[in-house]
């Protein structure tokens, strides 16, 4: 009996290994893009906050270097957006792999650069 739930929690453990093993690849984390701008990472469908926090969980547990988007050709704009900034923010490398290829994320959305707001219409204000 022993050897049969031993057997069991070790067949377990490497079905477990192998899962994990999917979602982490060379040192990056694995993403699909999925319906209404949300993104699968190891079989759970996120939104963008999840997304973004479960990318910081692998960063400091896994110590991953950068993201790949799969199917990228399949992602909208907005996605890979998302991906690129979280990378960006986590200090990691963004990918996209598009028709087998794996090529670095550029963001097709990239932030404006902030600007100091005009000044011709404004009043010194003087102190006495």
């Amino acid at each position: 009996m022993r050897k049969l739930i031993l057997a069991a929690a070790v067949a377990a453990l490497a079905l477990g290994g192998a899962a994990q093993a999917r979602d982490v690849q060379d040192g990056k984390l694995q993403v699909k893009p999925a319906k209404e701008n949300k993104y699968i990472v190891d079989n759970s469908k996120l939104g963008k906050a999840e997304f973004f926090g479960v990318v910081g969980d692998y960063v400091e547990t896994k110590k991953i270097t950068g993201i790949t988007l799969r199917d990228g050709a399949n992602a909208t704009d907005e996605q890979k957006h998302i991906v690129s900034i979280t990378a960006k923010t986590q200090k990691i490398d963004a990918f996209v792999e598009i028709d087998g290829k794996e090529i670095a994320l550029v963001d097709p959305l990239p932030s404006a650069p902030a600007t100091a707001p005009a000044m011709d219409d404004v009043t010194p204000v003087t102190t006495h």
